[in-house]
């Protein structure tokens, strides 16, 4: 049966579950998936409140285009003002050289003042002025030549006053024509004056134009910022979608190998066991769903085979504690922890701390020795035997790597390896992919299980580690696992480097790269707890 196959079975049978049993079980990763929604739930707020943001800069923007029709209405305006007073100033020229032709014709007439004194008495005479008749009549009498001078008198005066009458006509006129003028070249001031402001009301309005045109690009090259936060929000949220459906996936997975299935409650079970050459081939390590490698004395290494998910009817052999196992150990939530014995420094190490005791000395019905090998590498035990020891713990243990769906991507620092080889000393281990697994050798041989078949994990971890001297023995090496260091990934056929850390002892340590957690290919994987400087991958 194909995976999608199988987890759409499986998710058949959780929804039939979930809809016949009164109560069910929480999920184990319910907290994990309730802490997405929240991130997702805040995301959508962040684009709620940018969505907002876009609408007020897009209001911003219809203000300033209103604006921009009022400038464009104020310049029509004034243009409008400019054409009429262009045309009014067109008229005065006009107007100016009619009251020319006026003020000229009024001037001559006053040019020749005794000319027009003549005409006039002559004129005054012949249309039978009365006034001048009398004047005339009455010099007429003095014939006397002695009155002669005084009739000469009369005569001029009376012209002259004639004349002046009609002078103060002729000069009131070119008062009158002179005020018209005035008055014209006033209208021609006040209409350039108008045209001026006119002029600087459309100079103004046009000069506002560009500030308000750089503004409304200011304002939509913002809103192209936030509509490209809105498109990065809604990645994120497509990203936190892609973490629930992954770990909704992984409820349907068991959670320390991320492979198909439905986990059981129980407590991990930790086997040490011997990994000398007269030790191999031994049982139960391609059955575990870790192993850790650990130096011990004189550049040899001890195998931690780590259960939960799976069982095997033969694990070993089994073989004694380091100091090295509680710290390491304790991360898991109380294990289960099988091994054969210890000297009295690591005993009371392991005593102290909270694993719990199923070795040798505490169940000696849980083991059996085996005849076809020499002691002390012929003590095995079997998963059923051991859990049956606690048939009360139903708690699955926080795992110590996280795993891929089908189809994930690997994470983005991952790059193509073939191998790595470690030198803990005696004891030279190599992983070659296979395109399925990483094929262990130990010093140039396969490394094969009881069963004849090779081992080749899914994943291998190399956890670089420092080692200090055991307070049990000088002479044993104790990893410390805790704190931080490098790590070295291999999945897939790929490297990953990152670094391990450990926050809590009493949780195992966390991978990362660049910040991101490294998730693991489903299936198996083996740990090295290795010095660095001492691998080297290809």
């Amino acid at each position: 049966m194909g995976v999608k196959r199988f987890i759409f079975c499986i998710s058949s049978v959780a929804i039939l579950a979930t809809a016949t049993l009164p109560s069910a079980h929480a999920g184990p990763y319910d907290k994990e998936i309730d802490n997405l929604q929240k991130q997702i739930d805040e995301v959508n707020s962040d684009i709620d409140n940018i969505k907002n943001d876009v609408n007020t800069e897009e209001q911003k923007i219809l203000d300033l285009q209103n604006e921009l029709l009022e400038i464009d209405e104020t310049i029509a305006e004034a243009e409008a003002l400019i054409n009429s007073e262009d045309a009014q100033l067109v008229k005065y020229p006009i107007k100016l050289e009619l009251l020319a032709d006026d003020y000229i014709e009024v001037w001559s007439s006053r040019s020749e003042p005794f000319q027009l004194r003549r005409e006039l008495a002559i004129d005054s005479y012949v249309r039978n002025d009365e006034r001048m008749n009398s004047v005339l009549t009455q010099s007429a009498q003095l014939t006397d030549e002695t009155l002669r001078g005084i009739r000469s008198q009369i005569l001029y005066k009376a012209l002259i006053d004639e004349t002046e009458g009609r002078l103060e006509s002729v000069d009131s006129k070119m008062r009158i024509t002179g005020e018209r003028v005035s008055g014209v070249h006033e209208e021609i001031d006040a209409a350039r004056n108008k045209q001026k402001d006119n002029v600087l009301i459309q100079q103004e309005a046009r000069s506002r134009i560009p500030a308000v045109k750089e503004r409304i690009s200011d304002l939509r090259s913002g809103i192209i910022d936030l509509e490209n936060n809105i498109d990065n929000l809604k990645v994120e949220i497509n990203t936190l979608n892609g973490e629930i459906e992954r770990y909704r996936l992984l409820e349907l997975s068991k959670q320390w190998t991320g492979l198909p299935g439905t986990d059981i409650r129980r407590p991990a079970l930790a086997v040490k066991i011997d990994n000398v050459s007269i030790a191999r081939p031994q049982a139960g390590i391609n059955q575990a769903d870790v192993v850790y490698e650990e130096l011990v004395e004189a550049g040899l290494t001890r195998l931690i085979a780590i259960f939960q998910t799976t069982d095997s009817r033969v694990v070993g052999p089994v073989r004694s504690a380091r100091t090295s196992d509680p710290p390491l150990l304790t991360g898991f939530d109380s294990p289960l922890f099988a091994y054969s014995g210890a000297n009295r420094g690591t005993r009371e190490v392991v005593k102290d701390s909270d694993l719990t005791d199923v070795g040798y000395d505490a169940s000696r019905e849980s083991y059996w020795r085996s005849t076809s090998r020499r002691a002390p590498h012929n003590l095995f035990t079997s998963t059923e035997r051991l859990w049956s020891q606690h048939p009360d713990r139903n708690e699955i243990p926080k795992p110590p790597f996280t795993f891929r769906t089908e189809n994930a991507p690997l994470h983005a620092n991952a790059k193509k390896a073939t191998g790595v080889f470690v030198d803990f000393g005696h004891a030279e281990i190599d992983y070659a992919w296979n395109g399925k697994g990483w094929e262990r050798t130990h010093n140039g041989e396969p490394h094969g299980d009881g069963d004849g078949v090779r081992v080749a994990p899914a994943n291998v971890v190399i956890q670089f580690t420092s080692y200090g001297k055991s307070v049990a023995d000088s002479r044993s090496p104790e990893a410390i696992t805790e704190g931080t260091g490098k790590v070295w990934v291999f999945t897939d056929g790929h490297l990953i480097e990152g670094e391990w850390e450990r926050k809590k002892d009493s949780e195992p340590a966390e991978i990362t790269s660049g910040g991101i957690p490294i998730r693991l290919t489903p299936g198996t994987t083996w740990v090295a707890l290795a010095k660095t400087g001492t691998a080297t991958w290809r």
